[in-house]
């Protein structure tokens, strides 16, 4: 059995591909809401079989798919009993997408 050597960067995609995948599997709507999804990226990402999502990992490379919150810096520096709670009730990205 070969080895595959896979970035940091490839790491996170890959997992995140594969929870997304499964949390699509499991409950759509909720997935949907976790990572932001609309439909047509839920319904790609969940048909997508394990050596598609493979692939989809070794061909982007070390680029990241998924950016990350806008809020980031204001929640890293939240005390931390404030965090979660702040983090459940702020949008991961702001309304108009951006």
């Amino acid at each position: 059995m070969s080895h595959v050597h896979l970035s940091d960067v490839q790491y996170i995609n890959l997992s995140v591909l594969t929870a997304i995948k499964i949390g699509i599997q499991q409950d759509k709507v909720a997935t949907c809401c976790k990572f932001a999804l609309d439909t047509a990226q839920a319904e790609l990402l969940g048909n997508l079989r394990t050596d598609q999502i493979w692939a989809i990992v070794a061909n982007v490379g070390p680029t990241t798919l998924f950016p990350p919150r806008h809020d980031l810096l204001s929640l890293l520096q939240t005390p931390l009993p404030l965090a979660g709670p702040l983090a459940t009730v702020r949008a991961p990205r702001p309304a108009d997408g951006n």
